[in-house]
């Protein structure tokens, strides 16, 4: 699942400063720009995206895209002082993956000043996620630890699902070394690789590889380790 979070909204009502929008789905909170509101009625549209996530695989051989599942939405409630007066689609409403929807929000604002942000929930059956936040990667081979730069990554996933780290493997190797082995540290589980082990450093200019890793069952913020040999 996915939000695009524009500024694009309508209408404004003196007295009122909405300093942000929060929308609310599966316990995680999605920020919005504010706007000033003058107007007593006021609508502003959502882009909702459920979208595929292409670093979340399958446990398939082959390691392939895992499709988002889809995503039902149940209910929709603004917080008070708001009152929401309707929105459209109107709930319920399944949404496919990667289909696109816009929510069509009519609102009233608060009949006396106010200042704050405005919260929007969107309710669905709840979700298995973990959040993980890796604040770096490190690669441990030759008795050596090498940190990878900008390898920071926050990402909201279903437990123990696969999800791939793409790394320059000179950080840690030479032209000509072969990597016969690779361990990831706990939480996380090693799950393969492509090109698969064992793995032999023949470009002289650049050597990706694509680690699938499978996710834990508890969030967990931290380094993530890879030990290769």
């Amino acid at each position: 699942m996915a939000l695009k979070l524009p500024s694009i909204f309508k209408g404004s009502r003196s007295g009122t400063l909405i300093t942000g929008i929060n929308v609310k789905l599966h316990g995680f909170m999605h920020s919005l720009n504010g706007m000033e509101v003058k107007e007593k009625t006021f609508t502003f549209e959502l882009p909702f995206k459920n979208k595929t996530h292409e670093d979340m695989l399958t446990e398939a051989t082959e390691f392939k895209a895992q499709k988002a599942e889809p995503i039902s939405i149940k209910s929709v409630q603004v917080a008070d002082p708001f009152k929401l007066i309707s929105v459209d689609p109107k709930p319920p409403i399944t949404i496919d993956s990667d289909q696109s929807i816009r929510f069509k929000f009519t609102i009233e604002a608060p009949e006396h000043g106010y200042t704050g942000p405005m919260n929007i929930t969107l309710g669905s059956d709840s979700a298995e996620l973990v959040h993980i936040e890796i604040s770096k990667t490190v690669i441990e081979a030759k008795g050596r630890k090498i940190p990878i730069e900008t390898s920071s990554r926050i990402i909201n996933i279903p437990k123990g699902q696969i999800f791939t780290e793409k790394l320059q493997l000179y950080k840690g190797f030479s032209y000509g070394d072969t990597i016969s082995s690779m361990e990831i540290y706990a939480p996380f589980k090693f799950v393969g690789s492509d090109p698969k082990l064992p793995i032999k450093i023949d470009d002289p200019n650049s050597y990706i590889v694509n680690i699938y890793i499978q996710a834990p069952d508890s969030p967990y913020a931290g380094i993530m380790e890879i030990k290769m040999g």
